[in-house]
């Protein structure tokens, strides 16, 4: 059984639960296997164009899915899979296959937003000192 993090704003990876050697190992594996993904989400179009048999549910129902071996595997958003990896699923999902789809992220703000360089600062401090990379591997890393 497999988490397959697949969103259009999102970096995306792939886990798998731990004790059950699935037959998911990447986004090539899809086509035939019962995945689960966000309800109305860009990911479902994705999965039923690889011939995928979609459920979409909440992320509660996609998590509990896998475990209760409902699903093959699961397509979201990887800080979403990220973060479940690391807390509720430690030690039971893990990371495995390439990433794939990935898009970056942005910030919206109006052109003359006073807040925009205050972000952009913030952002860029974060990143040089070491602190994002920190708070990064704090709510997302998989041992």
């Amino acid at each position: 059984m497999v988490f397959i993090a697949s969103y259009t704003a999102q970096l995306t990876t792939t886990l798998t639960v731990e004790q059950i050697l699935g037959s998911v190992e990447g986004p090539g594996d899809l086509p035939g296997k019962q995945v689960a993904t966000l309800a109305n989400s860009i990911a479902a179009d994705y999965l039923r164009e690889q011939k995928a048999q979609v459920q979409e549910l909440s992320p509660e129902q996609m998590f509990k899915a896998l475990l209760d071996k409902k699903v093959d595997a699961v397509v979201a958003p990887s800080p979403l899979l990220l973060y479940y990896g690391a807390h509720e699923g430690k030690r039971r999902v893990k990371i495995v296959g390439p990433v794939f789809n990935s898009k970056p992220v942005a910030i919206e703000l109006q052109l003359d937003s006073p807040l925009r360089k205050k972000i952009d600062g913030a952002l860029i401090a974060l990143r040089e000192d070491g602190t994002y990379q920190q708070i990064y591997d704090k709510w997302f890393s998989v041992p």
